[in-house]
């Protein structure tokens, strides 16, 4: 129960910074670096005992956005218009990507999977026999097989819908399965979709208690309702656009999707401006987790003796250190621990409702009462 490293556009500093050292590993991109430096990566993360290097082939990255994904040997030149129902198209691939992940030496390997227009039984079937062929290809190799599953949450709004895509995940052998949750809110957004959110937890709650490890990638401070509803672990990254997986997150910036500074401040669950956090911070609203946090320190610092200098690095320390600690921390009190956050959470926001005016106005804490109902609904 630990939380991974979402790789994204030079990310490769964050990997060994001893503060940092609680995430229990990565999870690589081939859309952002080529073979030779992912296999870099990996050799630097064996060098730290127990940490873990997962290879996400990533093909259901869209055509526009592809990254260097062309430039691995695994990619089909045919992605866009071959037959994806064919078993044999799809033993190809795994048998390339097996090929290369032996080369790289990674920990695990996460079963390829396509971005689908429609999330049909056909297509779940297919991506959980994906699975099944890289059990076969991985056996003997010393790397663990992860079971990828794509999935739309608007399908999971619908309760046939969730049930039945359940049960088709649920026939894979393979005992870990990765997680992308495909919506269309924007990665600066946090979600509000109630029925969304109860789809995707229940997903969660019924995989975890049929006996599979679920990590669920592309995660931000929702991490929060994953691991209540189940989660073993949860994966996120330093950029915005790394923190939630929607086709528009491919609209961001190559460099790395917004060069904007955010304080992650867990006592309001909220990711604030400089000149916001100044003001949560006379009204006295710091958590305790802030007051431990080394990269908050460090910016709370600066801040004072230097107002107006850039801390845009620091930032995405500060944020990256609060999940890993507190995925540990609901890891080891129990799901029962997220609803008096998010209670605790409330409270705060409307503490400040008439004291304090958030430079966006889209931030407002609205959110919490609606992941207080999707967990109370759970």
């Amino acid at each position: 129960m630990s939380a991974f490293h979402q790789m994204g556009h030079d990310s490769e500093n964050l990997l060994r910074e001893p503060e940092l050292s609680s995430f229990r590993g990565a999870i690589l991109s081939p859309v952002n670096y080529n073979e030779a430096k992912v296999a870099s990566q990996v050799a630097k993360l064996r060098e730290s005992p127990g940490m873990e290097s997962w290879f996400d082939p990533q093909l259901y990255v869209p055509t526009s956005a592809r990254g260097k994904l062309r430039s691995w040997s695994y990619f089909p030149t045919d992605v866009d218009t071959a037959d994806q129902s064919s078993e044999g198209w799809w033993v190809a691939i795994v048998n390339a990507l097996a090929d290369c992940c032996v080369r790289l030496n990674v920990t695990a390997v996460c079963s390829p999977a396509v971005l689908s227009r429609q999330y049909s039984d056909e297509y779940f079937g297919t991506i959980v026999g994906a699975g099944q062929q890289l059990v076969k290809r991985l056996a003997g190799t010393g790397m663990r097989p992860v079971q990828t599953a794509v999935v739309g949450m608007n399908d999971l709004a619908v309760e046939h819908r969730l049930m039945s895509i359940a049960s088709i995940l649920s026939r894979t052998e393979v005992p870990d399965i990765y997680l992308v949750l495909i919506g269309t809110t924007e990665p600066r957004r946090e979600l509000t979709d109630v029925e969304e959110i109860k789809g995707s937890m229940k997903l969660i709650q019924l995989l975890s208690g049929a006996g599979y490890q679920v990590t669920v990638g592309y995660a931000s401070s929702d991490m929060l309702l994953w691991k209540h509803a189940g989660a073993t672990n949860c994966a996120t990254g330093k950029f915005f656009n790394l923190r939630r997986f929607s086709r528009s997150r491919f609209d961001e910036p190559s460099s790395g999707g917004g060069q904007l500074p955010y304080w992650f401040e867990e006592k309001l669950l909220a990711f604030l401006r400089e000149g916001d956090l100044v003001r949560v911070q006379r009204a006295g609203l710091l958590s305790e987790s802030t007051t431990r946090n080394p990269f908050a320190t460090r910016i709370l610092s600066q801040m004072a003796a230097a107002p107006g200098n850039a801390w845009l690095g620091a930032s995405w320390r500060e944020y990256l250190w609060w999940f890993a600690e507190a995925e540990a921390r609901v890891s080891a009190a129990g799901a029962a621990i997220v609803p008096e956050m998010l209670s605790s959470a409330e409270a705060a926001w409307q503490q400040i409702e008439t004291s304090i005016l958030m430079e966006e106005r889209a931030n407002d804490g609205n959110w919490i009462r609606q992941w207080r109902r999707a967990c109370l609904e759970l």
